[in-house]
């Protein structure tokens, strides 16, 4: 599997704990409660926790390129998360 499978997967994993398992976020703002619901927005805040997580600890430092790339990351994370968690939800009412 490459790695890019592999961090999209944990980041769809990580959508998927906040909205579904993650009951201490719940009733605390709108805002938190609007977001969970969504998995595209979970989603995109899932990519750059995912995309900081896997970056390299001696490529730590925040230069233009890392926060471009983490931005890509993160849409890519939420289009993914957006498109299995409708795939889910569709597989689940039939």
């Amino acid at each position: 599997m490459t790695p890019t499978i592999t961090y999209l997967l944990a980041a769809y994993g990580l959508t998927f704990g906040l909205q579904n398992k993650a009951a201490f976020l719940r009733g605390k703002t709108r805002f938190t409660d609007a977001l969970l619901k969504c998995s595209y927005c979970t989603g995109f805040h899932a990519g750059w926790i995912t995309y900081l997580a896997a970056v390299p600890l001696e490529h730590s430092h925040l230069t233009r390129w890392s926060i471009v790339a983490a931005l890509v990351w993160a849409f890519a994370s939420s289009a993914f998360s957006y498109s299995v968690d409708t795939a889910v939800r569709r597989l689940e009412t039939k």
